[in-house]
């Protein structure tokens, strides 16, 4: 028998339509007990990322002196836009576990490099994405530098659902932001709570050592695949009728 495409959560086209449902407290319960089997993966996935990072920053280390990276704008915004492409499909690659975590499928840490698959699409929405926060936070310091936080958190809630659209979908880049964009519009106070809830959070784990960023930062990942999921839903694969478990997710 063919394989068949199951989708599991949501639907893009109801979610365009703002038709969708966002419960904080849930998606905070459901993310926790998805940590709790999906963690070893998703900490591999991380030390990959961490450790490529730090290799970029000793390589601009090696060109520019900590003086003047410090003292320039100009470079401090190279390295921000050559992080986001540097850090684009393995950042992709650890939403993709989380979108598979959300509907029971395990992963292992090799799975980072998933988001290779589609590295211009990934590395295109990360770019956008940095340069309109440089740009408009920019702008609003001129008025407040209160008004650029604020602002920068807006732009990081609105484009959330961008990298996973792309990595899961398959959505263009420019209509992934356009989508993840008008899709959180629709329920932006909760999406606003939920960031700000993972602050907080992310700043009581940073207080013992930084050891509880051990169990935050999967789970950020897994919120991510739980809330993506429940509002755009996630494609599948479910191998036969006999077994209606789903291995892959088809993207």
């Amino acid at each position: 028998m063919d394989d068949n495409k199951v989708v599991i959560g949501g639907s893009l086209i109801d979610a365009l339509k703002g038709n969708y449902q966002l419960s904080v407290r849930q998606v905070l319960e459901q993310s926790f007990n998805v940590t709790k089997s999906n963690l070893v993966s998703l900490i591999g996935g991380f030390l990959i990322l961490l450790g490529i990072n730090v290799l970029m920053v000793l390589a601009l280390m090696s060109v520019f002196s900590i003086d003047a990276i410090e003292s320039s704008a100009q470079i401090q915004y190279l390295a921000s836009i050559l992080q986001a492409v540097i850090s684009a499909p393995l950042l992709g690659g650890l939403m993709l576990m989380g979108i598979k975590h959300s509907v029971g499928i395990q992963t292992k840490t090799a799975d980072v490099f998933n988001g290779f698959n589609v590295l211009l699409p990934l590395i295109t929405v990360a770019v956008i994405s940095s340069l309109l926060s440089i740009l408009v936070s920019e702008l609003m310091v001129l008025v407040h530098p209160n008004f650029a936080i604020l602002v920068s958190l807006y732009i990081t809630v609105i484009l959330s659902l961008a990298m996973p659209l792309v990595v899961e979908r398959g959505v263009g880049p420019l209509s992934a932001l356009y989508y993840s964009i008008k899709i959180t519009h629709f329920k932006l106070p909760k999406f606003i709570l939920l960031f700000l809830i993972i602050l907080g959070l992310l700043f009581v784990a940073i207080i013992p050592f930084g050891l509880g960023l051990i169990w935050m930062l999967p789970m950020i990942y897994n919120l991510i695949g739980v809330v993506y999921r429940d509002i755009i839903g996630v494609t599948v694969i479910e191998k036969s009728k006999k077994d209606n478990s789903s291995e892959n997710i088809s993207a």
